[in-house]
């Protein structure tokens, strides 16, 4: 049990960090959206300053579960396109044998 609620604190933990992770995202783009309405340009044009290491791997990051469904699709195609191949080579030989059979 003791377990269990660890990792319940350690998920709301983590929550929290994303909270405040998108407390500051909105906050700066809210700063982009009024520095671009005074007249500064786009907010593409200009560097974003301030991000840590953190803040810009979060944008990148998938869950667990997203990639393992990933994978197991990738896997799946993999598989699939082995088959197919191994089914042209197949008939392939079993052709390439029978005629050579029909010349003798």
């Amino acid at each position: 049990m003791s377990d269990s609620l660890d990792e319940l604190r350690k998920q709301r933990d983590l929550q929290r960090e994303r909270l405040e992770w998108l407390d500051r995202e909105i906050a700066a783009q809210e700063g982009m959206l009024r520095e671009e309405a005074e007249g500064e340009g786009p907010a593409e044009a200009r560097p974003q300053e301030g991000r840590s290491a953190d803040q810009i791997l979060d944008e990148f990051r998938q869950s667990p579960a997203q990639i393992h469904k990933l994978t197991t699709f990738g896997c799946i195609v993999y598989f699939a396109a082995a088959m197919g191949i191994l089914a042209v080579l197949a008939a392939t030989f079993y052709l390439y044998v029978r005629s050579g059979q029909a010349r003798h």
